[in-house]
């Protein structure tokens, strides 16, 4: 069995302020650090076998912080980042539809074709996290992980482990600075916590 804690980065100024934010490199803000030092109390009281992170430093800034005063090592995983948004990145999706109505109109007609201008597009992105999602399945068997991520590529990982598809993708909300529990055995994921800081 893989136990996997699904951490998510804590808070960003540019998620503060609602706008896109996938491989732009943005460090925490105050409320951020401020996740990130309760997360690590929480995840104190878990044991743990290893810590896998995003190389985005909001991702590994949170994964440093819960890291601290234990003898983990901090695995970096290009896989586990957030989707490029390409010209898009640090915009509100009001301006987004007004300076790329086109992109920005397949996005909305057929979210599962977005493809952001000079961006990634969302089938690639689902491909490249579930491709690391069962790599890191197969390479932590019988461990118990810690994976800071990013909501975009947690929600793959969600519903690659659910059996969703791309369609799952839409299900699921992951709250900064908190946690969710899966546990996957023999093919069979069961979700023992969403969004918990206990």
């Amino acid at each position: 069995m893989v136990t996997l804690y699904l951490i998510r980065h804590g808070q960003t100024e540019l998620n503060k302020a609602g706008v896109f934010l996938g491989s732009r490199d943005e460090a925490l803000n105050g409320l951020g650090m401020e996740q990130s030092k309760t997360i690590r109390e929480v995840m104190k009281t878990k044991e743990l076998d290893c810590i896998i992170t995003s190389p985005l430093k909001r991702c590994y800034d949170t994964a440093a912080c819960i890291a601290s005063g234990r003898s983990l090592s901090i695995n970096i995983a290009e896989g586990f980042k957030e989707m490029d948004f390409g010209l898009w990145e640090g915009m509100h999706h009001r301006d987004i539809s007004l300076q790329y109505p086109k992109e920005w109109s397949i996005g909305v007609n057929n979210w599962k074709d977005m493809h952001p201008a000079k961006g990634e597009s969302f089938r690639d992105f689902y491909t490249r996290v579930s491709e690391a999602g069962k790599e890191l399945l197969k390479m932590q068997e019988g461990k118990k992980v810690a994976l800071i991520s990013h909501d975009g590529p947690m929600k793959v990982i969600a519903s690659f482990l659910l059996n969703l598809g791309m369609d799952g993708f839409w299900n699921f909300h992951f709250e900064h600075g908190k946690y969710s529990l899966f546990e996957i055995e023999e093919g069979h994921c069961t979700i023992r916590k969403i969004n918990s800081i206990e």
